[in-house]
């Protein structure tokens, strides 16, 4: 019997959407992403510290929790603290795949998700078993030490009953990994 590896395929492949400061834009593996609105899993969203390494793929090093931070990491590199959070968008993603995480460290996307948070966590206690719809309405140029970013304009705008396709893409991970109820409405446009 031939050895099977299992490396073709989709396999352990997870969707992402990354936020490119640059460009104040959305991207995946296919490119430019149109994303204006979408249901942000923060209730999910994990932290921790990330490190980049050119042409690597990022390593991860997850709090146990919200509340309980795990420690810098020792070794080389830039370890920043960063997050992952599952994003919900048909009109973005794809109806076959139509979750993609966020997950980074940069500067500019924590200060937004920071932002982001904190609105979702002073209205949740509201919304119980609900999921917030964000907007995002452009960036904002901002100086941060030596160099500067752009802060994504994120606002929760309405909540929807959780829909089922983040229970199906949860995500267990813990400690150091690579990167790689109803459905909405038909009427939403996200």
């Amino acid at each position: 019997m031939p050895l099977s590896f299992g490396n073709g395929g989709t396999g352990n492949y997870k969707p992402y959407v990354k936020y490119m400061a640059s460009t104040s834009s959305w991207e995946n593996r296919d490119g430019a992403v149109k994303l204006s609105k979408a249901v942000f899993d923060l209730a999910q969203i994990k932290t921790g510290w990330c490190l980049f390494t050119e042409g690597g793929a990022p390593e991860w090093v997850m709090d146990a929790s919200l509340d309980a931070p795990a420690a810098r990491p020792d070794g080389e590199g830039q370890w920043k603290r960063g997050f992952k959070v599952n994003i919900f968008s048909k009109s973005a993603f794809g109806d076959e795949e139509p979750v993609a995480e966020w997950a980074t460290n940069g500067a500019g996307a924590t200060m937004g998700i920071q932002s982001l948070y904190g609105e979702y966590e002073a209205a949740s206690a509201d919304h119980a078993g609900q999921v917030p719809v964000v907007e995002f309405s452009g960036a904002v140029p901002t100086k941060v030490g030596k160099g500067s970013t752009t802060i994504p304009t994120l606002k929760v705008v309405s909540w929807i009953d959780r829909p089922a396709e983040l229970d199906d893409s949860a995500d267990s991970g813990a400690s150091i990994t690579p990167e790689t109820q109803p459905a909405a409405s038909a009427d939403d446009e996200f």
